[in-house]
């Protein structure tokens, strides 16, 4: 379920996907939400947004939270610039995919490069090529927790 969403995919196909996929029709679906399926039908087309109600109506009705992150992504360019972009995989992998991440952070002393970059309360310009190193294990890191985090909400 929803296995391009790390590609960029977008609410709309994924609200028809996930409809698809539960072996509902428009009516089926819509008599368990708050639309109509003139109004489902439009947001499947892309010929308008779908509305962020009908959005979180669908995540706890299903239990979908990667549709949730999906839109907020899709809806706001901040939300998509903070939010990690994550892979629908099961709980043990997004686990294990986070204590990898973890004890390769610690096994490579990033904490440690970090503080002693942060000490002086200034990133120089030959210093700022490692903090960017360090900075892109730290997102690998939030997206893992991201994963996981939604995982066990499903």
């Amino acid at each position: 379920m929803f296995q391009d969403l790390k590609k960029g995919g977008n609410t709309i196909n994924n609200i028809k996907r996930f409809r698809e996929e539960r072996g509902m029709s428009q009516t089926a679906f819509t008599e368990l939400l708050p639309c109509s399926v003139r109004a489902l039908a439009r947001y499947e087309s892309g010929e308008c947004v779908v509305p962020d109600e009908m959005v979180y109506q669908m995540v706890r009705l299903y239990s979908s939270q990667f549709l949730a992150v999906e839109h907020l992504s899709n809806v706001s360019r901040l939300a998509a610039a903070l939010i990690p972009i994550v892979d629908n995989c099961t709980l043990q992998t997004a686990a294990i995919r986070l204590v990898n991440r973890v004890l390769r952070f610690a096994e490579d002393h990033r904490d440690r490069q970090l503080m002693q970059l942060i000490e002086d309360g200034v990133i120089s310009d030959n210093e700022r090529p490692l903090m960017d190193e360090i900075m892109a294990d730290i997102t690998e890191i939030v997206r893992a927790c991201t994963e996981v985090r939604i995982v066990t909400k499903a």
